[in-house]
């Protein structure tokens, strides 16, 4: 699809807020970078590591308290990586419902201001026509 010099694609609204998080505090930036960077690469294996965990715990031939043990670091290792990674991702998600929402009334903006104007263009020609119709 063609891209109209009145109308922003939402991708360019995030990438203008990235920039001037960038511009505005450093430090904040790269924390956005390393945090995207856990989302993308560390949930998986979180999970996957757990699931490792718990399967064998099940069919495990060990004392009880071994195994609530390795379940308290299992349940510890989801809160110190997957809570993040997901609340990440939740604002990631948000961020860019926002930036659709901006986009929209943007558009939809441009649409009435252009339809006022046909509309406005529609009425002098149609007092143009009564004239010559009248003469």
């Amino acid at each position: 699809m063609e891209k109209h010099a009145s109308v922003r694609h939402p991708k360019e609204v995030v990438q203008e807020a990235k920039n001037s998080r960038r511009r505005d505090n450093k430090l904040l930036y790269f924390n956005d970078i390393v945090l995207e960077w856990i989302t993308n690469h560390v949930l998986a294996s979180v999970i996957l590591f757990d699931i490792a965990l718990i399967v064998p715990l099940l069919t495990l031939k060990a004392p009880d308290s071994v195994k609530i043990t390795l379940g308290v670091i299992s349940g510890s290792w989801i809160q110190w990586w997957a809570l993040p990674a997901l609340q990440r991702s939740q604002n990631k998600t948000q961020a860019q419902n926002d930036a659709k929402a901006e986009v929209d009334h943007e558009t939809l903006t441009y649409l009435a201001k252009l339809q006022d104007e046909q509309m406005t263009e529609l009425k002098g020609i149609a007092e143009i026509l009564r004239n010559l119709k009248n003469k």
